[in-house]
């Protein structure tokens, strides 16, 4: 795939004003937001309360030229991480994302 898009349950793209195709910039609960804008898909497919994308996109990297400024980057809005105390395995679900129509920060791959 070209790049990856974020998929959005219809009852939250219409709440939001999001239309299938528009691109937008995902914001964590920590106020970390993607480096690049990414394309809306409008799915019955997901959940109201989550959305899904495909990892591996959206890299700063310039040499990464098949994913450079493709899409938003999921690792990058990851900045939660919980450890479980037992057995030390890692929980990276307890992130989560707004949208953010308009960025007044200058994109990297521009």
């Amino acid at each position: 795939m070209h790049e990856n898009t974020v998929w959005i349950n219809p009852k939250i793209s219409k709440a939001w004003g999001l239309i299938n195709g528009q691109y937008i910039w995902l914001k964590n609960q920590d106020g970390v937001i993607s480096n690049f804008k990414i394309k809306v898909r409008v799915t019955e497919r997901i959940r109201w309360d989550s959305v899904y994308m495909v990892h591996g996109f959206g890299h700063s990297q310039k040499k990464m030229k098949r994913c450079f400024g493709k899409g938003a980057s999921d690792t990058r809005l990851i900045t939660k991480v919980l450890t479980d105390p037992l057995m030390g395995g890692t929980g990276m679900r307890s992130n989560f994302v707004t949208f953010v129509t308009e960025n007044s920060e200058k994109e990297v791959a521009s």
